[in-house]
């Protein structure tokens, strides 16, 4: 059976998909080799992140300290996403500046009468 959608982020990724009624199979992202980073065909960039590399920086804001493994795993899915988002996302169509359609004056003769 083929592939459908973007390619791979790296070759080692394993393909994620959904299973439903009557073994139907909908793929809809990549996961990284070490299970940390998750990509969906959108472009979407999930990590996983342990409570030990959370550290508080005050005033209710996290400071997330990234690994060398992580780093470029998530490196390599934030360039993915980029490219997948340039080659498959296609630009909103967006209405043209084009006139409404403008009410007309119309005149309306009243049918001549039978005498």
């Amino acid at each position: 059976m083929g592939r459908h959608g973007p390619p791979a982020p790296d070759p080692d990724w394993e393909r994620l998909d959904h299973r439903g009624p009557l073994s139907t199979r909908w793929a809809w992202g990549w996961l990284s080799p070490d299970g940390g980073v998750v990509v969906s065909d959108g472009g979407d960039v999930y990590v996983r992140v342990d409570r030990e590399d959370l550290t508080e920086a005050g005033r209710g804001s996290l400071n997330l300290g990234v690994t060398g493994g992580l780093a470029s795993a998530l490196r390599r899915a934030l360039r993915w996403s980029e490219i997948v988002g340039e080659l498959y996302d296609e630009p909103e169509d967006e209405p043209e500046d084009e006139p409404e359609d403008e009410p007309r004056d119309l005149f309306l003769l009243p049918p001549s009468r039978r005498e």
